[in-house]
C-alpha cells in the first residue's frame, strides 16, 4: 500500500494541470453540500445555539388563532410530568436600556421562570429564575442578560450580579448572565436580555395574558428521554379532552399539536431538503467530470498497465492502485471543500432581503458532524469516481497493448462508452437542476403579480414603542394622534396612518374570538380571526380599497360607538347577499358596528386561502403602544426618514423609533423561502451547467486528439475544415440531446415535489422546459468550437506520412 501511495503520488505531480482540475472541481462539489449540510444543522434540524439535546424538544401548537398557547393550557400540559420535562413560554420585546447617559435599543425576551432550567442553558454568573418569579404581575424586576451584552456593555464587571439596570425607564436587578454560545429561543434572532412574563407590561407594555383564552404565547417542550412524539400528542390529546368539557367556551374546539422542531419549520425544511438534492447532484456531475477525466489518462497508461499485469500483477492489486490515485485526489479535494464551506456557510444572508438581513442573527459554524459529514462525502465520492476507471483499465487486451508500443494509444470501445454515458448523466442533471431553477424563478416572479389587496410601494414604515417613555394608554393615544397630524403636514408625504401590525411580514398577527350577531355556530368551527388596530387614513396609505361603507374618521374615539372594518371574506361569510354596513360582531366583550367593507389581500403567505379579517380604530381599540408610522411619498420613501425623526424629535426628544424601512422591502419577506430557494437553485445550477460543458469539452478534446490522423486522411482525400468541424460538433450535440431528453423525463418527476414554491406556475411551464435544453446545447456548442477547430486544422501531410 505504501508503494502504490508514493507511485500514485509520483504519477499525480507529473500531471499537475490534471490534478489541480480535479481537485478544484471536487472542492466547489464537496464544499457546496457540506455547505448545504452545515445549514440544515444550524437553522432546521438544530435551530438554538447553544441549546443541548435539541432533538428532546417539541413545540406546542394550539388549533386556533395564530397557534401559539395560553398560559392556562400550558399550567395543565405542565402536569404532564411523566411525558414533558417541562414547558417554558415566552414572547419578544425591544427594550430601551439606558446606561451611561445613552440609550440604546436591546433585543429582549419575556419568559417563564423554569426557561432556563428546561433549555438546559446555565449562566456563567449569577443564578436563573427562581420559581414564582414569573407569577406576580410587576413584582420581580430581575433580569438575566447574555454574555455578550455583558463583556460588549459593561466590560465584563465581574459585579455585574446584583447591578440595577434601567430598561425602558423600570429599575430591574441582574440576577445571572447567560452564556455566549446561547441567544434565545427565536431561531435566527439574537437576544440580550431576559425577564420573567410577570414584567411583561414593563418590558412590552401589554397586560399579563392570563385568561385561557388569550392564546399569545410562544412556547418549547422537552420531551422525557424514551417518550415519542406520538406518545406525547397522545397524552396531550387526552387533556385537552378534559379542558373541552371543563371549559366549553374557550376549549371546546382546541387541540394542541406536538411537533419536532425540524416540522415546525415548514417550508424552510423543504426548501433545505430541496438545496441538500441539488447540492448531491452537482457532486455528482463533479464525480462524473473526475471519472472522465481519470479514464482519459488510463486510457493512455493501457501499456503501463498490460506490462504489470504480464509481470503477474493481479486485477485487484491494479484496481487497488487506481483506488489510490482516485483517494489522493479525494482527500486534497475534500479539505479545500471544507475551507470553501468555511467561507460560505455565512453567505445565506446575502439571500435575505435588506430588513431582513438586518434582523436576523444566525450562528453558522462547521462543527464536528459536519466536518465528519464531510469526510464521509470526500471518501465516497473518492471510491466513486476511481471505481469505475479502475475496473475498466485493469482488463486491458493485453496482446493490443504490448503491441501498441509507447506512447498514446486509442481507448477501448468500452471505454469510449463509459464516457460518453458519464457526459450524458452530466447533462441529464444539471438540465434537471436548471429546470427546477427555472420553475423557482417564474414561480417568484409570479407571485410578484399576485393581487396582494394593497399597494406597498413608496410607502415608508416607522417602529414605535413609547411605553419605555412613559406613556399610558391615555397619554398615548395623544401622542400618536399629534405625531400622525405632524408627519401628514410634512412637505413630500402624501398620506399618514398607524397600524399595530403590517400585512405579509414576518411578525404574526393577533387573533381575537369574534361572536357575530344572528350568526349559530356550527360544532366544529373556529371563530378566531386576525385583526389589525388601524388609525384613520389607514386605508388611503396602503391604497386598500373599500368596496363599502367607510373607513375610520377622527370621530370614532372613545366617546363614539364602537365600530369596526371587515374584509370582503368577513362579509360574505357571515352576510352572504346582504349588506355588511350595519351588521354588529362582538370581540373583547363588546359589540362592534360594521361602517365599511375592505377588499380582502393576503395578510400572512401569498399561498394563503380567503378568511376572514378586520379592523378595529386606534382610538377605540385594544389598547396597544407598540405601533408603525405608515407613511406614503409622493417619491422616494427613504428620502423621508431624515424629516420623520426631526418631527419625533421636535415632539419628544426622549423617543426613538426602533426600526425605519420600506414596506416594499418587508413584504418580500412573503417570499423569502421562493426567493431564496430559487436564487440558491438558480446558483448551483448554473454551476452543474458549467461543469457539464467542460466534461463535454473535455471528451470532446480528447476524442480529436485521438482521431487526428482520421481527420487528416479525410482532408487530403477532399473535406473541407467546415465538414470536420460540423462533424466533430454534430456528436457534441448529439450526447447534449440524450443527456436533455434524460434530464426532462426525470424533471418532469421531480419537478413535482416543488409545487409548495410556485405560485401560479405549473410544474410543467412548457418555456422552462423548451429553453432549458436550447440553453444546454449552446454550451454545448461552446464546449465544442475550440476542439472542432483543432480537428478542422488537422495535418493532411503528418497523416499519410503515418499511414
Amino acid at each position: 500500500m505504501l508503494n502504490d501511495v508514493r507511485f500514485a503520488c509520483r504519477q499525480l505531480l507529473r500531471s499537475p494541470g490534471f490534478a489541480a482540475a480535479a481537485i478544484g472541481s471536487l472542492a466547489l462539489g464537496i464544499g457546496a453540500t457540506v455547505t448545504v449540510i452545515a445549514w440544515m444543522r444550524h437553522i432546521w434540524l438544530r435551530p438554538y445555539a447553544g441549546v443541548p439535546r435539541q432533538e428532546q424538544l417539541v413545540v406546542l401548537r394550539s388549533s386556533q388563532g395564530s397557534g401559539n398557547v395560553s398560559l392556562p393550557d400550558v399550567d395543565d400540559l405542565r402536569k404532564l410530568d411523566t411525558v414533558f420535562a417541562g414547558i417554558v413560554l415566552w414572547q419578544t420585546s425591544s427594550a430601551a436600556l439606558l446606561e451611561g447617559g445613552q440609550t440604546s435599543w436591546v433585543n429582549a425576551q419575556v419568559v417563564s421562570a423554569d426557561f432556563f432550567d428546561v433549555l438546559g442553558v446555565r449562566p456563567v454568573l449569577g443564578r436563573a429564575f427562581l420559581a414564582g418569579e414569573d407569577r406576580k404581575p410587576g413584582g420581580n424586576p430581575v433580569v438575566v442578560i447574555s454574555e455578550r451584552l455583558w463583556r460588549g456593555r459593561f466590560g465584563a464587571d465581574p459585579a455585574i450580579v446584583g447591578r440595577v439596570l434601567e430598561l425602558n425607564r423600570v429599575k430591574f436587578t441582574v440576577v445571572g448572565v447567560a452564556p455566549a454560545a446561547f441567544r434565545g429561543s427565536n431561531p435566527a434572532s439574537s437576544f440580550e436580555v431576559w425577564a420573567p412574563l410577570s414584567m411583561i407590561w414593563e418590558m412590552r407594555n401589554q397586560r399579563p395574558m392570563t385568561e385561557r383564552s388569550a392564546r399569545g404565547w410562544q412556547d418549547l417542550a422537552r420531551l422525557r428521554p424514551g417518550v415519542t412524539v406520538a406518545q406525547a400528542q397522545a397524552a396531550v390529546d387526552g387533556v385537552g379532552a378534559g379542558l373541552a368539557q371543563a371549559y366549553p367556551r374557550t376549549n371546546r374546539e382546541v387541540r394542541h399539536r406536538v411537533l419536532t422542531i425540524a416540522q415546525q419549520a415548514g417550508d424552510v425544511g423543504t426548501m433545505f431538503v430541496v438545496l441538500l438534492v441539488v447540492s448531491l447532484g452537482v457532486l455528482l456531475v463533479v464525480a462524473a467530470n473526475v471519472s472522465n477525466l481519470l479514464l482519459a489518462r488510463a486510457t493512455n497508461r493501457r501499456r503501463e498497465i498490460a506490462i504489470r499485469l504480464a509481470a503477474g500483477a493481479s486485477r485487484g492489486q491494479l484496481i487497488r492502485l487506481l483506488l489510490v490515485e482516485s483517494l489522493l485526489l479525494a482527500l486534497p479535494g475534500g479539505a479545500a471543500g471544507v475551507l470553501l464551506a468555511a467561507w460560505a456557510v455565512d453567505s445565506i444572508t446575502l439571500f435575505l432581503p435588506g430588513p431582513l438581513a438586518a434582523g436576523i442573527f444566525l450562528d453558522l459554524s462547521l462543527d464536528l458532524p459536519t466536518v465528519a459529514a464531510a469526510a464521509l462525502l470526500t471518501l465516497g465520492t473518492g471510491v466513486a469516481f476511481g471505481l469505475v476507471p479502475a475496473l475498466q483499465a485493469s482488463r486491458p487486451n493485453l496482446s493490443e497493448a504490448l503491441k501498441a508500443g509507447g506512447g498514446s494509444v486509442g481507448g477501448l470501445p468500452s471505454h469510449h462508452r463509459v464516457r460518453r454515458t458519464l457526459v450524458v448523466v452530466e447533462m441529464a442533471v444539471a438540465v434537471v437542476l436548471l429546470i427546477g431553477a427555472g420553475l423557482l424563478i417564474e414561480g417568484v416572479r409570479a407571485a410578484r403579480r399576485i393581487d396582494i389587496g394593497f399597494s406597498p410601494d413608496r410607502v415608508l414604515v416607522a417602529g414605535l414603542q413609547i411605553g419605555m417613555n412613559g406613556y399610558d394608554p391615555t397619554t398615548g393615544l395623544a401622542f400618536y394622534r399629534d405625531l400622525r397630524q405632524r408627519t401628514a403636514a410634512l412637505p413630500g408625504v402624501e398620506a399618514a396612518a398607524l397600524a399595530s401590525w403590517l400585512p405579509l411580514g414576518r411578525r404574526g398577527c393577533k387573533g381575537s374570538g369574534v361572536e357575530v350577531d344572528g350568526y349559530v355556530r356550527p360544532p366544529g368551527e373556529d371563530t378566531t380571526y386576525e385583526f389589525a388596530i388601524v388609525s384613520p387614513g389607514y386605508f388611503e396609505t396602503l391604497r386598500i380599497p373599500l368596496v363599502a361603507g367607510r373607513e375610520f374618521t377622527v370621530a370614532d374615539d372613545a366617546t363614539a360607538p364602537r365600530v369596526a372594518v371587515v374584509n370582503e371574506h368577513f362579509a360574505q361569510r357571515f352576510w352572504p347577499g346582504r349588506d355588511a354596513v350595519g351588521q354588529r360582531f362582538r370581540c373583547f366583550g363588546q359589540w362592534r358596528t360594521v361602517i365599511g367593507v375592505a377588499k380582502a389581500g393576503k395578510y400572512n403567505r401569498l399561498d394563503e386561502p380567503a378568511w376572514c379579517f378586520y379592523y378595529l380604530p386606534e382610538q377605540q381599540g385594544v389598547p396597544d403602544l407598540d405601533l408603525k408610522l405608515c407613511v406614503r411619498a409622493r417619491g422616494d420613501p427613504a428620502a423621508l426618514a431624515g424629516a420623520l425623526r426631526l418631527a419625533l424629535r421636535e415632539q419628544d426628544p426622549g423617543v426613538e423609533f426602533t426600526e425605519v424601512f420600506p414596506l416594499r422591502d418587508y413584504v418580500q419577506g412573503a417570499l423569502l423561502v421562493e426567493s431564496m430557494t430559487s436564487s440558491l437553485l438558480a446558483l448551483i445550477g448554473g454551476t452543474a451547467l458549467v461543469l457539464a460543458a467542460m466534461g463535454v469539452y473535455a471528451v470532446t478534446a480528447y476524442t480529436v486528439s485521438q482521431r487526428m490522423r482520421e481527420f487528416g486522411v479525410r482532408l487530403a482525400l477532399g473535406a473541407q475544415s467546415t465538414d470536420v468541424l460540423r462533424q466533430v460538433v454534430t456528436e457534441g450535440l448529439k450526447l447534449a440531446a440524450l443527456g436533455s431528453a434524460a434530464g426532462v423525463g426525470v424533471a418532469g418527476i421531480c419537478t413535482r415535489l416543488l409545487g409548495g414554491f410556485l405560485h401560479g406556475v405549473s410544474p410543467f411551464d412548457p418555456a422552462v422546459f423548451v429553453t432549458v435544453p436550447l440553453v444546454l446545447g449552446a454550451a454545448v456548442v461552446c464546449a465544442c468550437l475550440a476542439p472542432a477547430w483543432r480537428a478542422g486544422r488537422a495535418d493532411p501531410l503528418a497523416a499519410l506520412r503515418a499511414e
